[in-house]
């Protein structure tokens, strides 16, 4: 969470870090944010109380109260709120900005495969027992920086088909984008994919045209602890994607807390659909890391090359438990985006200041050490 210090005395040198990159005036009265200068004067202080109200964890009251203290403006609460939910626009732009420059003036050490992490986080209301609000990342291991970031109503899930690959480009994502028409996406872009997937994610057959009954073969191991074999995702519009299968048995304990978690889920839903019983073939599953890739390199490589997602799970422990995003204040759908909007903002200037800012950043160490195998020095950053 940042520190009212920051906004305070600490201010000329956090505005200096945004306004080098946004013209937070142009952009504010473009997206209408800041229309009538009655309270607020300017674009700096209308991000000013955005900031404070977010990230700084000040309630409405408190922002109006302190916002005065310090001269910025006299403002009730309401005007406060009034001028905060007009803002939500904006920050979604001044967040673009950031991320496009970042795209924009790679590394000069940066070398080897781009690589892009991809996940998503929920976030709900207060009171709310459901997700309302799933934030998607796109994540730059080598650099342990964040590169897209869309925030959207958890209404729209997490798909592949919600970036945009460029050639070259290899996307790792978990068994939630184990879809047949991401896949067939990202290899319309000229881009390549490692994905996690369950027995039951995509529609497969082999390469004869038979269907591929994963959770036979995964039956038919017996004690085997890996195998590898060759099939073709289909997507519902009949597109194609040939793909290789990856498989290797978990340990004793992720196996059985998988089981678990598998057999609780039956539990609760079978008091909806009269039946309490896992899935015989999601129990073989469970045994198993399925991965599906369109990469021909060795499987000890793939298997490696995945564990790197441990740094986009890092990236959303961060925004939860130091700036505190998951206890959302907001109810108010555009007040609630204006809050969220803000965290992500001081978010991505943490990023830009890592260093200094965090104790333990993604290791450099480690993506240099998997860049330099073969499997990630094919392609260039581009210019």
């Amino acid at each position: 969470m940042l520190d009212a210090s920051q906004l305070d005395e600490g201010w000329k040198e956090l505005l200096s870090r945004i306004g080098s990159t946004v013209d937070l005036e142009a952009t504010a009265k473009a997206s209408g944010a800041l229309v009538r200068r009655r309270e607020i004067k300017s674009a700096e202080d209308l991000l000013r109380l955005a900031l404070a109200y977010g990230p700084c964890g000040m309630s409405l009251r408190t922002v109006s109260s302190w916002a005065q203290t310090i001269g910025l403006a006299e403002l009730s609460d309401v005007a406060a709120l009034k001028r905060l939910q007009a803002s939500a626009d904006w920050l979604q732009t001044i967040v673009g900005e950031l991320l496009a420059c970042r795209l924009k003036y790679p590394s000069a050490a940066d070398k080897g495969r781009v690589i892009r992490l991809l996940d998503g986080t929920t976030i709900s209301h207060p009171g709310s027992d459901r997700a309302d609000w799933r934030l998607h990342y796109s994540y730059d291991p080598r650099r342990g920086r964040t590169v897209d970031c869309q925030l959207t109503t958890a209404r729209e899930g997490e798909h592949l088909r919600r970036v945009k690959p460029t050639a070259g480009e290899l996307w790792v994502a978990d068994r939630g984008y184990a879809k047949g028409e991401g896949l067939h996406h990202l290899v319309q872009g000229n881009a390549d994919f490692l994905v996690r997937v369950s027995w039951n994610s995509l529609s497969l057959r082999a390469g004869d045209g038979n269907p591929f009954d994963m959770a036979q073969r995964l039956e038919s191991l017996g004690g085997a602890d890996q195998a590898e074999w060759d099939a073709i995702a289909v997507t519902p519009n009949g597109h194609e994607v040939p793909l290789r299968l990856l498989v290797r048995r978990k340990p004793p304990e992720a196996v059985a807390r998988e089981i678990k978690r598998i057999t609780e889920k039956a539990a609760r839903r079978g008091r909806t659909r009269r039946s309490g019983k896992p899935d015989p073939r999601s129990l073989i599953a469970a045994q198993f890391t399925i991965l599906a890739t369109s990469l021909a390199e060795p499987a000890e490589q793939i298997f490696s090359l995945y564990s790197l997602r441990w740094q986009i799970e890092i990236a959303f422990k961060r925004l939860k438990s130091q700036l505190h995003i998951d206890r959302l204040q907001a109810k108010d759908d555009e007040l609630a985006r204006t809050w969220l909007l803000a965290h992500i903002i001081a978010a991505l200037l943490i990023e830009d200041h890592a260093d200094e800012a965090l104790d333990s950043p993604p290791s450099a160490q480690g993506c240099a050490a998997y860049c330099a195998t073969p499997l990630l020095a094919t392609v260039q950053y581009p210019a």
